[in-house]
């Protein structure tokens, strides 16, 4: 009966920490095929229109791919975006487009202030 109480003992806390660890390992495989997504649909995107916008890539609650475009209003190649981003991630993905919020506006580029310096040197 003692050998069984070791052995339990022994048995319980290894099985617990290689359980830990696999699923550890199963969330990390998960979390590499989304940025893997995110990646190639970006790619696509950037490779057909240009940098034009970086999707956010995740998976929905039923397995089925979501990826979230936010694009400017009234940019001419939106629908292209979509094709583009429904044929990377399957015909069961979920496309959703969010309007880009323009930046303030610039009046003109104020130049960083620059130091300069003379050419004498400090002396002690």
């Amino acid at each position: 009966m003692v050998a069984l109480d070791i052995v339990v003992v022994l048995v319980i806390p290894v099985a617990a920490v290689v359980g830990l660890l696999k699923l550890v390992d199963a969330l990390e495989r998960r979390r590499v095929e989304v940025v893997s997504r995110q990646i190639a649909v970006t790619d696509a995107i950037h490779g057909a229109i240009g940098p034009v916008v970086a999707p956010f890539v995740r998976r929905g609650r039923h397995g089925a791919w979501i990826a979230i475009l936010a694009v400017p209003p009234g940019h001419p190649q939106t629908g292209l975006m979509v094709e583009i981003a429904q044929a990377e991630l399957g015909p069961a993905s979920e496309i959703v487009l969010v309007a880009q919020e323009p930046g303030p506006a610039r009046q003109g580029r104020t130049p960083a202030p620059t130091l300069r310096l003379s050419g004498a040197r400090a002396s002690r």
